[in-house]
């Protein structure tokens, strides 16, 4: 890993310096949330994309858009140019996107192909990532020099893990085995067949504020009677019970008492579905940014994407059973439900970009928390804080 720079150094020790007046130590009712600095310095930004993007498992892409021998598709996790490809023994790879002779960018938008091409002088690899060959021209003759012998010029390659449809990857190659890391999240999903699921279709939304805000958003039921009245009055706030967590994994549910067209109501369940999930809905998210929702006839996957310190771009994709992605029938219920989460994003944009201005406030540096509701936040900002440590 490449070390930190000046500026980098220096932000870490202010926002430790910062973290070390107890906030995240005392009680919840006396803590408070992280500094503003982690919402709007673009040191520390890049501070977070070297720490918490790189060290820890990051959600890199879709199994569905790899699949068939040499589909590639180029990422940017944690700012650095990923390519993902579908390997010769079906295996998804992950490698940096990178020509090891002058560094070009060897692919830039999704294809399929028998090999990655360097576009500078032609230079290629398998897809497994080793270097076939490397034209050189020598009196005015073109040769290939086989370099199989020369390690150092394959691909670098980058830790990478699927789970269902969602493709992880390291960058630091040091983070705990994926499958502790997500096993929290699978103990809570017994009884759901995730076979039976298929892709529909992915929304994008452009907020003006820091990646942080809408995760922590996401995850805190306490705003929704103010801020999603149709939400509120599907589940209100007296069955609705605070987050919880689980070291990188922090999660919240209810029971809901009727259906509707928008949870559970219109489209085809998931297949033997144990009676105590048939009126259930629960959202999980695996830090830092990966997160989902669960009904008895959908998954909605969250991915709040980092694009500047008060910049994101979040990506909800939807997920419904069998033919209920895709038969002409149900296809009402589907946009019902394209319009139910657009609105209620919307809802949550307008409110989480004004939480971004506030953060250019004096008057506020980290707030007061709820004892009842926020435990999740100040442990999220506990999760940041160890990462950054580190």
């Amino acid at each position: 890993m490449p070390q930190l720079t000046a500026a980098q150094q220096q932000v870490r020790v202010e926002f430790l310096q910062q973290v070390k007046d107890g906030r995240l130590d005392l009680s919840v009712a006396e803590s408070s949330g992280l500094p503003n600095i982690a919402y709007t310095s673009a040191d520390f930004f890049a501070l977070e994309q070297h720490t918490v993007f790189r060290k820890n498992w990051v959600f890199a892409g879709f199994v569905h858009q790899l699949d068939r021998i040499g589909e590639m598709i180029p990422v940017e996790v944690a700012g650095q140019p990923i390519v993902l490809v579908m390997a010769e023994d079906g295996k998804i790879r992950a490698f940096h996107n990178v020509c090891q002779h002058r560094g070009a960018q060897l692919v830039t938008e999704p294809k399929r192909s028998k090999k990655f091409v360097c576009p500078n002088h032609s230079w290629s690899y398998s897809l497994e990532g080793k270097l076939i060959a490397r034209p050189h021209f020598h009196g005015g003759e073109k040769h290939d020099i086989n370099q199989a012998a020369c390690h150092r010029a394959d691909l670098s390659p980058v830790r990478c893990t699927t789970w269902h449809d969602w493709i992880f990857i390291n960058i630091s190659g040091d983070a705990d085995p994926f499958e502790s890391c997500i096993r929290p999240i699978e103990v809570r999903l017994d009884g759901y067949d995730f076979s039976a699921l298929r892709f529909f279709e992915s929304l994008q939304f452009d907020l003006q504020a820091n990646w942080k805000l809408a995760v922590e958003n996401f995850i805190e039921p306490y705003h929704v009677f103010s801020c999603h009245p149709w939400l509120n009055d599907f589940v209100g706030m007296d069955q609705r019970q605070p987050p919880e967590f689980d070291d990188k994994v922090l999660f919240c549910g209810y029971q809901f008492q009727k259906t509707d067209p928008v949870r559970g109501g219109a489209l085809p369940w998931f297949p033997d579905l144990p009676k105590e999930k048939q009126d259930r809905g629960d959202w999980f998210v695996m830090f830092p940014n990966f997160a989902f929702e669960i009904f008895p006839d959908q998954v909605d996957v969250f991915i709040a994407s980092p694009q500047g310190p008060q910049k994101t771009l979040e990506t909800i994709s939807l997920y419904f059973i069998g033919e209920g992605a895709k038969a002409e029938k149900y296809a009402q219920a589907r946009d019902l439900i394209i319009n139910n989460w657009t609105d209620l994003n919307h809802e949550d944009i307008g409110i989480i970009e004004r939480m971004q201005r506030g953060r250019a406030s004096d008057g506020f540096d980290g707030g007061v928390l709820s004892p009842y509701w926020d435990p999740v936040q100040r442990h999220f900002a506990r999760l940041i804080t160890r990462a950054i440590s580190s």
